[in-house]
């Protein structure tokens, strides 16, 4: 039950009585950011995770990563202000089904994935993406519903130079490399057709407010953000 604990001291856990539930409630950014919180602690603890990161090449002390054991709703069922939230944010889905003692069991939304952050404005956690450890052929990539935000971040005003990623993935193999995390700004896009109103929307208002005025339209697709080289060898 120690993880179950950590769970609920992640999420404020207390004994409320009944007048005291309805104030449990937490916003979006509030909860998702206590639950990225809470599975970042999970990873140190996870040898499966840790040596899937160690295959991609990705340090869990270096980068903002966290892995879903799909437990942390167990043990805490009486805490319904939990169970609903989870719900209603996508992480436990209600397949109207019973488990083994009777109770009502959920499926667990990224079980058994590495978890990154994706954040607002504000640079507050508003979904979480999850990537799938297992070597299946099925879907590895799963984003919460109705998804928003950005990961690692939105581009900061005085960014220099902007770096776009195809994956999450990507970008947290270059963050762990210390002359390009310190001289560069990254965002990743969410595959090949993953750029999306909000990364565009972002990116020029950055581009508005940069350091260097840059001078070109923003690009409205991946593909046009595809450097290429010249006869010369030069960028173009």
């Amino acid at each position: 039950h120690e993880a179950i604990n950590k769970a609920k001291e992640i999420l404020n856990h207390k004994e409320p009585n009944k007048t005291e539930r309805t104030q449990l409630n937490q916003t979006r950014e509030q909860f998702l950011g206590n639950m990225h919180q809470y599975f970042k602690n999970a990873i140190s603890n996870s040898k499966p995770a840790q040596e899937y990161l160690q295959s991609r090449s990705l340090d869990h002390k270096k980068i903002e990563v966290g892995y879903n054991t799909g437990q942390f709703h167990h043990g805490a069922r009486k805490e319904e202000t939990l169970i609903n939230q989870c719900l209603e944010y996508g992480l436990l889905i209600d397949k109207d089904i019973l488990g083994r003692t009777g109770e009502k069991a959920y499926s667990v939304f990224g079980k058994w994935s590495i978890c990154f952050a994706l954040k607002n404005k504000e640079n507050k956690v508003v979904s979480l993406y999850f990537r799938s450890i297992l070597n299946d052929k099925e879907s590895k990539h799963f984003y919460l519903k109705n998804r928003q935000g950005l990961h690692p971040y939105y581009p900061k005003p005085t960014t220099k130079h902007l770096i776009l990623t195809e994956s999450i993935i990507d970008t947290a193999s270059l963050l762990q490399i210390k002359p390009i995390a310190e001289n560069y700004s990254l965002l990743a896009c969410y595959g090949t057709n993953g750029l999306t109103e909000e990364h565009i929307k972002s990116i020029k208002e950055w581009s508005e407010v940069a350091p260097s005025p840059l001078g070109y339209r923003v690009p409205t697709s991946i593909n046009e953000y595809i450097c290429k080289k010249n006869d010369y060898g030069q960028f173009i």
